[in-house]
């Protein structure tokens, strides 16, 4: 038993230490642009801030942040981000030793696109790409200050084109830690630590990374069962600049929650420390075309809940996401640690 626990302390400090010091070069090979797309609706609602509590949707990104769950739990989403798309998933997770398993399935439809020559003349034939991860994960808390968790995904592409289809591999690691003050609360994870990819044209399997990712999170929560909590989160995509997300979660009783966010990145803050503090003229530079700000909330009873969140896009659509939530009876911790 000390063996065994020997090694997930070890796996914990390990998934600290490799968000903040691994290299890139692990990195696989993808061209599966929608993946940041496969989030649930709590963490839409604060701009992917990874927040751990009792919901599933941070499991392809932080496994670690569903390691206090207590009861066994569905969860049905889906998201609505222009006419055509669609998309789907459906989580469950239940007690698995003295931690939690959970398991994921997420699907998108891309809709029906024209296909051009490569002289931009039609095709004359109509091509449906989909995509779809299976994501395995399992979270176990280690007392009262830390937890651990690892997960492994499978995502599928399908262009749609000649049969093409490709394939990919994938880790995630996290930890979570809760020093003596109950406020505080900090988090690395390290997601996307992959496969080459395998399918498709040689040209695509050397175009783009799969977007091995590294982040931390801290939060800071009132001691009161109402109140706001604070989250910021730096994360580090190998295929983006290193961006900053600033997120709040307000809970007006125990049936209701309210959320938001806001992200930039760090060239951005640096171009406007430069105009506003140092007060220099800039060059022009590339505006942040990506998820700028979000809200949500959500509504739920002792057993059923609903999470809505609405993120707004600089050059996309704005993004609709909705998850159904059911808990399915309360399950005992294996540790020997109290169930709330």
């Amino acid at each position: 038993m000390n063996t065994l626990r020997d090694m997930r302390v070890t796996v914990s400090v390990l998934a600290l230490a490799m968000s903040s010091f691994a290299q890139s070069s692990g990195a696989g090979s993808s061209e599966f642009v929608f993946l940041r797309n496969f989030q649930g609706s709590r963490m839409a609602g604060m701009v992917g801030i990874p927040a751990s509590g009792e919901d599933l949707g941070e499991l392809g990104l932080q496994p670690a942040s569903f390691a206090r769950m207590t009861t066994n739990r569905a969860e049905i989403g889906t998201r609505y981000q222009m006419s055509g798309i669609s998309t789907g998933s459906a989580t469950y997770a239940t007690n698995a030793a003295s931690g939690v398993l959970a398991g994921r399935l997420d699907f998108m439809n891309s809709g029906s696109i024209d296909g051009i020559l490569s002289n931009n003349d039609p095709e004359g034939k109509t091509h449906q790409p989909t995509e779809a991860m299976l994501d395995l994960a399992f979270a176990e808390p280690m007392g009262e200050r830390l937890t651990w968790g690892v997960g492994a995904k499978v995502i599928e592409e399908n262009l749609d084109i000649d049969n093409s289809q490709a394939w990919g591999l994938a880790i995630d690691l996290g930890a979570t830690f809760q020093p003596g003050s109950r406020s505080l609360a900090y988090s690395m994870y390290m997601a996307n630590l992959g496969t080459k990819l395998s399918g498709h044209t040689q040209t695509e399997k050397d175009f783009g990374p799969l977007p091995l990712t590294f982040g931390f999170t801290t939060r800071y929560s009132p001691s009161e069962p109402r109140g706001t909590s604070l989250y910021l989160d730096v994360q580090k995509p190998m295929d983006n600049e290193v961006m900053v997300r600033l997120g709040t979660e307000y809970k007006v009783s125990h049936w209701v929650e309210l959320r938001g966010g806001w992200r930039t990145d760090l060239p951005e803050i640096v171009d406007g420390l430069r105009k506003w503090v140092l007060r220099r003229d800039l060059e022009d530079t590339p505006e942040l075309h990506d998820m700028r700000w979000s809200l949500g909330g959500s509504v739920h009873g002792e057993e059923i809940g609903l999470t809505y969140a609405f993120q707004w896009w600089t050059l996309l659509s704005p993004v609709h996401s909705l998850t159904l939530t059911w808990d399915i009876g309360r399950f005992a911790r294996g540790s020997g640690e109290p169930t709330p």
